[in-house]
């Protein structure tokens, strides 16, 4: 049996047991892909981040991501942790404070990602590219039965839209909080539509700083809901400035957005969204994160 260094981070936030938690493992280039799935089933997070020597020119550092139940080709979250532990341990050149820019290699390509480390933490932003957006008015009925709303609570001032996940808006924040999703009837209701995921926003806040708030339903990668979705917050952006809830001072703006407060886990995004010819050519998507664990995992030989 092998010991391995892993530490458990909070992300989107500055306060313990808040957040989305990740799983970091910083050296993972001598681990088999049946020894990461197994690793991440046993942390029981909704994503295990794995760090590797890049084999891409440009990129610095390549990272794999798993669910308890399958690799995933990106992951926001998960990104935030295990930039925030490379510079909490000084690596990639991170020894002092400052900012810093990398290329990180991915199976969705390489991105670029910034850090601000200071004295007290560290500030990881992700940068992601919005694909295009479908309007799905059509699924406004499934949706009644699948998030047990009525149709009263939809925003009727934006569209259904369609990316690789759902994008479902309602008008008032105690919908959001008290809608009892079926996550056997989103399961069913995704896979038979090829989505990725279900998010449910409005732009009711808790904080009066913030622009949305959201939360993101993804039962089919084993996550019935997950506290803070990074990803999600890419075609959120655009939709968002689609529709003049977001301005643009020349070419980006910058907002908070919220997550995870209906599972007890206050999540807070910052979200940039940069303009080429007034249109999204590349969201940043980010925050602070907080180590919660660090220890080591007794492996197996042969997990399977």
């Amino acid at each position: 049996m092998n010991k391995l260094r892993i530490k458990q981070v909070d992300a989107f936030t500055t306060q313990p047991h808040t957040g989305n938690p990740a799983g970091v493992v910083v050296d993972g280039d001598k681990l088999s892909d049946v020894h990461m799935q197994s690793i991440a089933r046993e942390m029981a997070l909704s994503e295990t981040a794995f760090l590797l020597t890049s084999s891409k020119p440009g990129a610095d550092v390549r990272i794999r991501w798993f669910t308890p139940t399958t690799e995933v080709p990106l992951c926001g979250h998960a990104t935030v942790a295990a930039f925030h532990v490379l510079a909490e341990e000084g690596r990639l050149g991170m020894k002092q404070a400052g900012a810093y820019e990398f290329n990180v290699e991915t199976a969705s390509g390489v991105l670029p990602v910034s850090v601000e480390k200071g004295q007290g933490g560290a500030t990881v932003m992700l940068g992601m590219r919005p694909g295009p957006l479908e309007k799905a008015s059509q699924f406004k009925v499934d949706l009644l039965r699948v998030l047990n709303m009525t149709i009263s609570e939809f925003d009727a001032a934006l569209p259904l839209v369609r990316h690789d996940a759902l994008y479902v808006p309602v008008r008032r924040l105690h919908s959001l909080f008290t809608m009892k999703p079926n996550p056997l009837a989103i399961a069913n209701f995704l896979s038979a539509r090829s989505l990725q995921g279900l998010c449910v926003y409005t732009l009711e806040t808790i904080e009066r700083e913030s622009k949305v708030h959201s939360r993101f339903f993804d039962p089919n990668n084993g996550i019935n809901e997950d506290p803070a979705t990074g990803s999600a917050h890419v075609p959120l952006a655009a939709i968002l400035h689609e529709h003049g809830v977001i301005g643009a001072d020349g070419e980006r703006c910058r907002f908070q957005a919220e997550q995870g407060d209906a599972l007890g886990r206050r999540s807070r995004l910052s979200v940039e969204l940069h303009l080429s010819g007034g249109k999204p050519s590349l969201v940043m998507v980010g925050g602070s994160a907080v180590t919660v664990l660090d220890g080591e995992m007794t492996l197996h030989e042969d997990p399977s």
